[in-house]
Parts: structure tokens; sequence; C-alpha cells
């Protein structure tokens, strides 16, 4: 056993993932959780920890010893946790501040992607009611209107018709609902067709395809309600052909990888890609710079790699020579929210039947230990997760552990997957 100190940044589903598969590492010796959950008190050290304070994280590194560090959520990677850590040459693993505009901006990424002819959906900047207004009456609806900062995932409207144009014109600008996210907002063409997230890992130079998923947004069943965080992913989608997988990464990884070194800030981190097909063709939703959540919950456990290492290998330079191992079975995650989600919903339910799992995994999201107790602490509270041989199999064994668990005012969808099985 290895000695190595490893420390996962962040709370949710996601971050307890990483720090389950890192602390199942032979290289690995102690797994922190800055701040953690309910769940990764099982397996790591919670360490009392505001994310968005640079200086906070700096001092619980260098008090732990820590080795390398993961960031989970964006929103440290927007505020330049990276280049901070680096600066006090601590290892730490993501994009810097630079390349993290990927995703903190829609229309800095929109750009990068029209400059280096990425295929994408075509877009306008603007700024005012007046100016969304010109660009719905040029181009009809639907529209898509995304505020560009980073709004939790929540921070899309598709605009259908002129009464959910003007609930986005309210929300963007008149209410404010995104705050500063949504000063400047994209205007997007409305592109349909199928979409999936792909993911890779990238050292600056190289990159290597972890694997593919599909997300469901929306609260309820048949893709119906409001969007969320993701009430659910499966991985690998077989949306995922060696056609549309050679597209991507001809014509939108390696160009965009290509973009931030030639911008001199050569990219190092995870690399989510959400492309919608259109006629067989990929076009790019969206980038994010860091794991999807919930797709990391089915990524991930199909991983038969070294977490530690593979991380390693990126820092170093070295991803080349790495051969990655993915499991040829399927993943199916779904997520255990609580009443009331993504709007208000209650906290502090306690959650039963967590020690009766026998067939899967349970990672934690919006849940906290009290005297012993797992209690709801958030409106994505747990992801149940069911590997199978094939989609069929995965979901079966999801849904029975999601049937399992118990707390007041738990609900879920019921389809996780279902469009998967319908795919040929």
């Amino acid at each position: 056993m290895s000695d190595k100190r490893v420390m996962v940044i962040g709370s949710g589903g996601r971050e307890c993932a990483f720090a389950w598969k890192l602390n199942k590492d032979n290289e690995v010796g102690q797994v922190y959780c800055a701040p953690g959950n309910g769940g990764t008190s099982a397996f790591a050290i919670n360490l009392d920890c505001d994310i968005n304070n640079n200086n906070e994280i700096l001092e619980q590194v260098i008090k732990y010893k820590i080795d390398l560090v993961l960031v989970g959520p964006e929103a440290p990677l927007a505020n330049g946790i990276v280049d901070f850590l680096k600066t006090n040459h601590i290892n730490v693993f993501g994009p810097d501040k630079y390349s993290a505009q990927l995703e903190s901006s829609k229309l800095f990424a929109r750009d990068v992607m029209a400059e280096y002819n990425i295929p994408q959906p075509k877009y306008k900047k603007c700024t005012s009611v007046e100016e969304v207004l010109k660009v719905k009456n040029d181009w009809g609806l639907p529209i898509v209107i995304k505020a560009d900062g980073l709004a939790a995932g929540k921070g899309v409207i598709i605009c259908e018709d002129e009464n959910s144009f003007k609930n986005a014109l309210d929300l963007m600008f008149e209410k404010s609902g995104f705050g500063d996210a949504s000063k400047s907002v994209s205007v997007e063409e409305c592109l349909f067709g199928e979409e999936l997230s792909i993911f890779a890992v990238c050292d600056g130079q190289d990159y290597k395809i972890l694997n593919t998923a599909q997300d469901h947004k929306r609260a309820y069943d048949n893709d119906l309600g409001p969007n969320t965080g993701g009430m659910g992913a499966y991985s690998p989608t077989p949306l995922s052909t060696n056609n549309i997988l050679s597209q991507t990464e001809n014509k939108i990884i390696k160009p965009i990888l290509a973009a931030m070194k030639d911008k001199g800030h050569p990219y190092t981190g995870f690399l989510y890609v959400g492309i919608m097909i259109v006629n067989n063709e990929p076009y790019v939703i969206e980038f994010n710079v860091r794991m999807g959540d919930p797709e990391t919950q089915v990524v991930i456990p199909l991983l038969k790699d070294s977490f530690y290492s593979l991380l390693n290998s990126c820092l170093n330079g070295n991803l080349k020579n790495v051969n990655l191992e993915i499991s040829s079975k399927t993943a199916v995650t779904i997520v255990l929210a609580a009443d009331g989600y993504p709007n208000s919903y209650n906290k502090g339910m306690e959650i039963f039947e967590l020690d009766q799992i026998e067939d899967g995994s349970v990672f934690h999201a919006g849940t906290s230990r009290v005297n012993e107790k797992i209690i709801t602490n958030g409106g994505r509270v747990l992801n149940v997760v069911g590997i199978g041989d094939n989609l069929k199999d995965a979901i079966l064994k999801a849904y029975k552990l999601a049937e399992k668990i118990s707390f007041e005012g738990k609900f879920f969808r019921k389809d996780i997957g279902k469009k998967g099985l319908s795919y040929k």
C-alpha cells in the first residue's frame, strides 16, 4: 500500500465516485474530501473547507501533506484554483483559469469554436432584451438562450413558443434568475437530434477517451419538466458509433486542444464534450472542463486502470504511453432526489436501508452524517449504480437499488436508460 495522499475538491455525487475509486487504488494511502458529504466520510477524511477560497484549500493541502489535488466542480476551476496551487508547487489535476473559460463562458467557447471551425450551432451574443428580440425575429422560433456564465447546469432555456421565450427573457434579464451569469447570453440555433457526452482525459498534448454516456436532464419521465443538474445516466451509449467517435475526435477534440495550445494554455484535465448528432454528424452543444454529474458515476466505475496513475500520467505529460483499459460492461445511475427538486425542497430526512446494498453501488450527493445517521442535505440526494453485461441488465439492477432505499419525499425518474434500449 502506498502512502500517497489525494484530496478531492467538491461535495457531490461526482466527488463521491472519485473518492470511492481512489480509495480502492493500491497507489493511494489516504483520500481526503474538501468538504465531502455524508457518504465520503465512510472511506475518506472530510475537511471543512470553502472550495471557492483558494487560500483555505492551500492551507488544508499543506496541513495534510497532500500529494495530488483533484478538482471536481467547475466553480473552483473558473476561480483559478489550478493556477494558484501550481504557483505554490502543488500537483493539481484540472485546466487553468484561461482554459476553464470553455465552460465558465459560453461565448468564449463559441468564439474559439468559430475560430477553429469546430462544428456548432449558429449563435449570437446578446446583452439586452432588445438584441434577443431582434435575433428571434430574424431566426424565428425555436431558439436556445444560454446564460454566458456558470449557472449550476440550469442556465439553458429552450424557447419553443412565445410563452417560453417570454419566460426566458424574464429569467435572464428582468428577474436576474442567474445573477451575473446572464449579463450576456448566447442565443443559439435549436438543433434537433440525439445528445450524448464524450469524456476525455488530457495532458496538454495527448488525450484518451474514457467513455461515452447519455444524461437525462429533465426532472420527470419522458423528458418532461424543468431542467436539472441531471436525473440519471448510462454508459456507454449505442449512439457512440465508430463513425461518430472518429468525427468527434478529428473535428472537435483535436482542434479544441490545438486551440488551447496555440493560445499558450495547453489543456490538462478532463474534457467533457456534449454533442448533438444531426444527420449523422456531431455538433458541439457545450464543453465542460470537468467530469459530468451524474455521468461520472457511470464512467469511473467502468475504468479498470489505476485512477491515481492515470491522473499522474497526465500531470507528467506521459498520457501517450498509457493503454487505458475500460470494462465492456454497462453502467446505469439513477438519481434519488428530494421532493420539489429542482425548486424548493426539504432537508434533514433520515435515509434508510443504505446498509442493505449488495449488488451495486451508492454514491452520496446531497447527504450529511449526523450522530451516525445519514440525512438528506440537498436536491439530488443519492446516485444508485447498477452494472450489468448489457444495458437492460444494468437498468434492472439500478432500479432494484432505487426501490430499496427510502427517505421521506424520495422521487426518481422511471425511464433512465430507456432511450438507449431503442437505439439500433
